[in-house]
């Protein structure tokens, strides 16, 4: 049960980080840009990533990665 609840702490601080730095303009251009973070974070998760900075920067390298894919 502590697995759970730190896992589920760990994604919705790194969710937090993340999401506050991506613009507005860019939420609005990709819309399902907060169902990609979600899938990133927790494939971090399940790889047993514990740093949830580092979980944060890896989401945004792959949001830009692939937002750079789909223009």
């Amino acid at each position: 049960m502590a697995g759970i609840a730190r896992n589920l702490e760990l994604y919705i601080l790194a969710y937090k980080l993340a999401w506050k730095y991506i613009s507005e303009d860019h939420k609005h251009e990709q819309p399902d840009i907060a169902r990609h973070l979600h899938d990133y974070i927790r494939h971090q998760l399940k790889e047993g990533a514990t740093d949830p900075v580092f979980i944060a920067s890896e989401a945004l390298k792959d949001v830009e990665r692939t937002s750079a894919i789909a223009l």
